[in-house]
């Protein structure tokens, strides 16, 4: 069974990039794990460090146990040499052994770009990512973020109104993080999917999502940028970006604003500046037009307003003036299950719009 042979040397604690190395010296996952002290002492490891590598051969029937359980829960486990792992993503220099992925494996090669920014959005920064997201998928392409609060929520549900997206994750694939964006988590399989470096029930820890990062830029033909300010982890990914030869795009915000100081910058330094889809859709090669083109036809058209009995509830409590979260709670006298997934489908099918202090209005 060659997964498991994949896993140990996804779950051996050496540099993504010596890992590909090792790959490509030995041919194979299995030759890796076969492959004798004096074969690593040759590919240039000290000793302290191929008593590590020995010592790790003991866990394959905790791996195997381990896939029956990935098996069993229906996510895929995608290694570097699998034919769906993201091609984009290969030419990265530390590309991850192993993706672990929730939801359809087609979206894994689409065109997509990748979109991050601020989780203290402002409104103009929430509407502004929403609408270009939404733009996008109807287009076609797939729309790539990192579930966060702020902008990446706003990209996920606006791709998910008109077509496809894909959530990288910085736990593992059975935590939502934050565990307010469940019903976004719960959606995204559904329309593209949900992916993950990390090993099941691996909890967020700061250093994770920097590293979830490359994978986001690594994926994308470019990355856009909304709202972030000078020393903002968005940055990093632009910088990623660069590094991994993407197009960078940045949407321009108010010079008053810190929130938009880093976008702002990122134009100043060369990134394009983005008003309208158009501004990033003309920047692809022509093979990528025709690539879009081609899954254009593909994607959901979710602009059915027909509504759930508990959305049609929901929302004929919601006008033109703004109500609080609590105040709803009260009014509908429905538990929260009902009302927070309702409030979220509303806003994807663009029937409602969340203000700031968890207030929510009419459209």
């Amino acid at each position: 069974m060659n997964k498991k042979y994949s896993m140990w040397l996804h779950k051996l604690s050496l540099p993504e990039n010596i890992k590909i190395k090792m790959l490509e010296r030995f041919g194979s996952y299995k030759n890796i794990y076969d492959a004798k002290a004096e074969d690593y002492r040759q590919f240039g490891f000290e000793d302290k460090q191929i008593q590590k590598i020995e010592q790790s051969k003991g866990i394959l029937e905790e791996l195997s146990k381990m896939i029956k359980v990935y098996e069993d829960q229906k996510i895929h486990i995608v290694d570097i040499l699998n034919k769906n792992y993201p091609c984009c993503l290969k030419q990265i220099i530390d590309p991850p052994i192993i993706l672990f992925v929730k939801g359809d494996l087609s979206y894994l090669n689409r065109p997509s770009l990748g979109i991050v920014g601020s989780r203290k959005c402002s409104e103009y920064g929430f509407e502004s990512t929403y609408k270009l997201s939404a733009e996008l998928a109807e287009q076609g392409i797939v729309v790539i973020s990192g579930m966060a609060y702020g902008i990446d929520e706003a990209a996920h549900k606006g791709a998910l109104k008109t077509g496809y997206t894909i959530a990288v994750m910085g736990t593992g694939i059975n935590i939502c993080y934050p565990s307010q964006n469940q019903k976004i988590y719960d959606l995204i399989p559904q329309q593209g999917c949900l992916i993950s470096e990390y090993f099941l029930d691996t909890p967020p820890l700061p250093f994770q999502f920097p590293r979830r990062n490359r994978i986001i830029s690594g994926m994308s033909m470019g990355i856009l940028v909304v709202e972030a300010d000078i020393k903002s982890g968005s940055l990093i990914t632009a910088n990623l970006a660069l590094e991994h030869n993407r197009d960078v795009f940045a949407v321009p915000g108010n010079i008053n604003s810190k929130l938009s100081s880093g976008t702002n910058e990122l134009i100043k330094n060369g990134a394009r500046c983005v008003t309208k889809i158009e501004d990033i859709m003309e920047e692809f090669p022509p093979y990528i037009q025709a690539q879009i083109e081609d899954f254009k036809n593909n994607t959901p058209k979710n602009n059915d307003c027909k509504l759930a009995q508990d959305e049609s509830i929901v929302y004929a409590y919601l006008s033109q003036s703004p109500i609080n979260l609590n105040e709803l709670f009260k009014d509908t006298k429905l538990p929260y299950e009902i009302v927070y997934p309702s409030l979220i489908k509303l806003e994807i099918k663009g029937l409602i719009k969340r203000l700031p202090g968890e207030r929510y209005v009419r459209v």
